[in-house]
Parts: structure tokens; sequence; C-alpha cells
């Protein structure tokens, strides 16, 4: 049977104790197939699939038993009010994540012509968050990435206010820059071989180091010379970090406002780090 009722109760039965979510996942994979919205397949379920299309499908679905993240099945991911292009160069933007965006963007209001580098930027989710809605700021994207800063400058497309750089963080970049945002790799390298998030996104993108703060630790004594004050300093970390990486902070700002933010789930999520005049 291949109408579109028949298809995706045996998709949803199929990823049934592989997935957290069958029956989304099912519906999300066979609208991306038919090029049809989610309310397109209950309001016709009676249409039948081509062979093509079952086929298609049937590979999806077998992708995504397998383990594979939805976002990387369909190569794309929704963050904020825009998609993003997704690969495996990048890791899959998260909603946490909106939480840092949202913390410079409350900064910046009533501010102009910031200056802005998002250092790790992968997709360019925060890069282009911002610079989409700050369009007078001067937005950079830095990765250590090349793979990861082609998919960044493709989801960039026809935003003219942000340049993209090839970097270890900050190295070898000129100028201070009114906010530095970065979502850099916090899981301890330990932690890897455990979490199922490794087993498909790319591990440049995920390991922090011993203890996970390697590279925010690294970050932290660069940024101090490259930070303008009045200035913010915004960084994603581990939900078990908060206290350590506000030390960290603490010590490479001594004079700056130190404080980590929640995300909706009450957990840290957010280190940030105001100079004022």
């Amino acid at each position: 049977m291949t109408s579109i009722s028949s298809v995706l109760k045996a998709a949803i039965a199929t990823l049934m104790g592989s997935s957290g979510s069958p029956r989304l996942d099912t519906e999300l994979i066979l609208s991306h197939v038919l090029e049809k919205p989610r309310e397109y397949l209950i309001a016709h379920g009676e249409v039948e699939l081509t062979e093509q299309e079952r086929s298609t499908f049937d590979k999806l679905i077998k992708l995504r038993k397998s383990g594979m993240p939805v976002p990387y099945i369909l190569g794309r991911r929704g963050f904020f009010d825009r998609d993003f292009k997704v690969t495996s160069h990048v890791l899959i933007p998260r909603p946490e994540t909106e939480h840092l965006v949202e913390a410079a963007l409350e900064w910046a209001e009533g501010r102009a012509n910031l200056r802005i580098v998002d250092v790790g930027t992968g997709s360019g989710v925060i890069a282009l968050s911002l610079a989409a809605r700050l369009l007078e700021a001067r937005v950079l994207a830095t990765d250590y990435s090349a793979a990861a800063l082609l998919v960044a400058r493709e989801n960039g497309e026809g935003l003219r206010n942000v340049s993209y750089v090839q970097a270890d963080l900050l190295a070898g970049i000129a100028g201070t820059f009114d906010i530095i945002a970065a979502n850099l790799p916090y899981i301890a390298i330990e932690d890897l071989s455990v979490l199922d998030v490794a087993k498909f996104e790319p591990h440049v993108a995920l390991n922090g180091g011993a203890d996970g703060l390697v590279l925010i630790r690294r970050l932290l004594t660069q940024a101090p010379a490259r930070l303008a004050t009045p200035g913010l300093l915004l960084l994603e970390i581990g939900a078990d970090q908060g206290e350590a990486a506000a030390q960290l902070a603490r010590a490479a700002f001594p004079n700056a406002a130190v404080a980590v933010l929640k995300d909706y789930a009450g957990l840290d999520r957010v280190v940030r780090v105001q100079l004022e005049n």
C-alpha cells in the first residue's frame, strides 16, 4: 500500500523505539520528499505515492532508524525565523542557542554601528540572526573549519553586512568588537563516546577537551584585548559548567559584570560579560 496515510502508519511503526518522536519525524521526512507542508499529509491521506517517492522515503526512514538526526536528513533546520542549511560539517542548531542571540539583541537595542564577531560560527546561526536584525552592524563570522564557513556563506546569501574569515578563535583578526559571541565546543572528550550526538555531528564542533572548557578558556585569554568598552561577551556553555565558566570569565574580566543566564529549562546556558564605561 502506498497511500500517504498507509505509508505514514508503517513508517511510524518502524521508528518506534529508535526515535523519541516517530510521528513528527515521519511527517517531516514525507513532507520533504513530497515537497508539501505537513498539513497536506493530513488532508490528503488517500493520495498515492509514486514508486520513486516511496523508494526515496523508505531510504530516508532507514537513515532515521539508524540514528541520523532529522535535520541532516532534510538538510536544513529552523532557527529564529530563518531556515538554515545544515550538513555533516556543522552542528545542528539548537533552540538553546537562541538565548544567546536574544541576549545580544537586548544589549544592542539603541546602539548603532556595532562591530560583532561570532567565533566558531558553524552554520552561521548566531552571526546571521544578528546581522538580519542589526542591519547597521558589521558582523564577522569566523570558524576554524573551511567547510563550515562554506555552509555559513550559503546561509548568509543576501546579507551584505556579514564577512567570513577562517581563523583559530580570534587569532590573526584585527580590531576590537562591541559584541563577541561564541558557541564553542564544550563537551568533555571522555563524554563524546557515550553521546548519541557524537555519532553524526562533527567532533571538531563538539570536543571541548578534558573538562569541556579548553576552547572557552583560550578565547577568554584573547577576549580582554578585543572587547570594546562598553562591550558584551556571550559564551554558550554546558548545563553543568555555569560556575566554572563564570569564574574563568571573572578572572579574565575583573572589572566586568559577569552573569550566568539560564535557558527555559532552568539550566545554565550562557555566560554574559558586560563591560561598561
